[in-house]
């Protein structure tokens, strides 16, 4: 992976997210002359960010990966986290609500490398990297670091990345290896809490083709320097509305007739 000079408020940056990550608290976002200004930038602060804390990479998120989300929510590009050892569960999965108060829940797609993928100038086809690909449905706990504030900046795309891509956790279903005639688009997703009432699921053009999303966020990875070891997962972003949750809920995503994931705030 490459180097980039590292500037002294990106280290304190740093150095706050981890703490905030492992407290499951939150920081003020950093004023305008202090925080990430360039994708570089972000990426320098989340690297950094990954050093510090010092937990084994399993695979790689990724948000905003529609252009229609990117519109509505203001940002220039997909963005893009790591996912954590100590922070990735298989279903049915319980959960300390504490570390993330404030989060959302989303039901998600994800993918795991039977091989290595190793960084290279030269684009990656969707041709060459779907044969070696692992279904597996998930569940994403996303939500950033910053404390909410009045009347000051709101953050942006580089401060999410900054602080891994706006990660909190990952929940996996067992792998699926004969995935290739499954129609993503039209795979019915019933995602309730408690029971409750239907999560809206994403159609139309909030909908991308998760294998597509997968060879773009890994050519971007490859284009850091950034190799994808055998057994990575890396996930396709939100199938559903995301939505929060409270201690003592549950919420349960039923993926057609492929997998259902249970997660529980505790």
């Amino acid at each position: 992976m490459r180097k980039e000079a590292m500037q002294p408020n990106f280290e304190e940056l740093a150095q706050s997210l981890v703490k905030a990550w492992n407290a499951g608290g939150r920081i003020a976002l950093p004023a305008e002359d202090a925080a990430p200004r360039s994708r570089a930038d972000a990426y320098v602060i989340q690297d950094r960010f990954a050093e510090i804390l010092g937990d084994r990479c399993v695979g790689w998120k990724v948000g905003a990966a529609v252009p229609a989300v990117q519109v509505m929510e203001g940002h220039d590009g997909p963005i893009t986290g790591r996912l954590f050892a100590a922070r990735h569960y298989t279903s049915p999965a319980q959960v300390p609500a504490a570390l993330f108060e404030g989060y959302k829940i989303e039901s998600e797609f994800a993918f795991r490398f039977r091989n290595r993928v190793p960084a290279r100038k030269r684009l990656y086809t969707r041709a060459e990297l779907e044969p070696g690909l692992v279904l597996h449905p998930g569940l994403e706990i996303a939500g950033h670091r910053y404390a909410a504030s009045r009347g000051g900046r709101k953050s942006t795309t580089h401060d999410l990345i900054a602080d891994n891509g706006a990660c909190g956790a990952y929940i996996e279903a067992s792998g699926i290896e004969n995935w290739r005639h499954i129609d993503f688009a039209n795979l019915p997703i019933d995602a309730r809490i408690d029971g409750g009432e239907p999560i809206q699921t994403f159609s139309g053009e909030f909908f991308r083709d998760p294998v597509d999303i997968l060879v773009e966020t890994v050519n971007g990875l490859s284009g850091r320097g950034i190799d994808l070891a055998a057994g990575d997962l890396l996930t396709t972003g939100s199938l559903t509305l995301p939505v929060a949750m409270r201690a003592g809920q549950t919420y349960v995503a039923r993926f057609g007739d492929l997998a259902t994931l249970r997660l529980s705030f505790l």
